[in-house]
């Protein structure tokens, strides 16, 4: 089977190779050869170079098609440095699980785990984390048990799909399984028939709450997220918005203390195509917040909430 972003790529440059683009480096490759001809046919009247060049016209094409095949490459990652900071902030398409850093996977505030159909999908995130790192779901409750040992909640009555201790949003548990530390954070409720019921507001809070748990608890080393929120907690706002919301989240969080080398936000290839989104506007809000934050007045907010 084609990996998922290997598809991604060949769909999207067999499409750029079908634009003005491979026009443009066709007609530059013919347009050398012109040049060439005429300048040769001025300074060498009397050779074979003009007709060779002509015989050859060939090459130029090859030539051209190669270049339409490189420029037409499309992009799968952007990144830049923040200004002021060791930092690289990176927006890259792929498979989360491919890359290497801690990985951020959101939660539900009751750090519900049973992968179901009607609880967490494992199409989800957390689902395919669950399946891929531990053995079953008790293994990874358990762990979680121990992380939230002593920590607030509050507990929910009556019958439900779920669990029924509710944490705080942005409560977040650290886990090192097979050796790939990994951050559950809660961004949703969820209610009694397992559905999560996420917001952008609670989003904030959680990703705010998320930056001082590594800040003050976790290791300083590239970090590793979804877009999170955008799938099964059912927020309204698009995909682009969520993006900006978390490299805003980011950025913030920075000006306390800088808890990481790298931050790298993964899109899932096919959410790419399904809600157009646009690698090329992505990277310019991405340049534009890393260049012109400015940390040097001082000032002082709240970690992780944008000013």
């Amino acid at each position: 089977m084609i990996p998922v972003r290997l598809r991604f790529i060949a769909c999207r440059w067999m499409c750029n190779l079908w634009s003005v683009r491979t026009v443009t480096a066709l007609l530059s490759a013919f347009g050398t050869l012109w040049l060439l001809v005429e300048i040769t046919n001025f300074f060498f009247q009397n050779t074979t170079i003009p007709d060779c060049l002509r015989r050859n016209w060939w090459f130029f094409a090859i030539l051209g098609v190669g270049y339409a095949f490189k420029s037409c490459r499309p992009k799968t990652s952007v990144s830049c440095n923040l200004n002021g900071r060791d930092v690289i902030v990176e927006i890259a398409v792929g498979d989360i699980f491919k890359f290497p850093g801690a990985i951020i996977i959101g939660s539900n505030t009751t750090f519900d785990t049973r992968v179901s159909s009607t609880l967490i999908s494992a199409n989800s995130v957390q689902g395919r984390f669950t399946n891929t790192y531990y053995s079953d779901e008790t293994q990874l409750d358990g762990e979680l048990a121990n992380g939230l040992s002593g920590m607030q909640y509050v507990p929910l009555l009556g019958p439900r799909q779920g669990k029924t201790k509710r944490y705080e949003i942005g409560t977040t548990v650290q886990l090192n399984p097979k050796g790939r530390r990994a951050y559950f954070v809660a961004i949703a409720d969820i209610n009694e028939h397992g559905v999560a019921e996420g917001s952008f507001e609670k989003l904030r809070d959680a990703l705010a709450e998320l930056w001082v748990h590594i800040g003050s608890r976790g290791l300083k080393e590239p970090l590793v997220m979804p877009v999170l929120g955008t799938g099964f907690s059912r927020l309204t706002q698009t995909r682009a918005e969520v993006v900006r919301e978390i490299l805003k989240s980011f950025v913030a969080a920075c000006s306390e203390r800088v808890f990481a080398d790298r931050l790298t936000i993964v899109i899932f290839p096919a959410d790419m195509k399904e809600h157009r989104l646009s690698l090329d506007e992505l990277e310019a809000f991405l340049k534009h917040i890393c260049v012109y934050t400015d940390f040097s007045n001082g000032s002082r907010q709240v970690a992780g909430r944008p000013a």
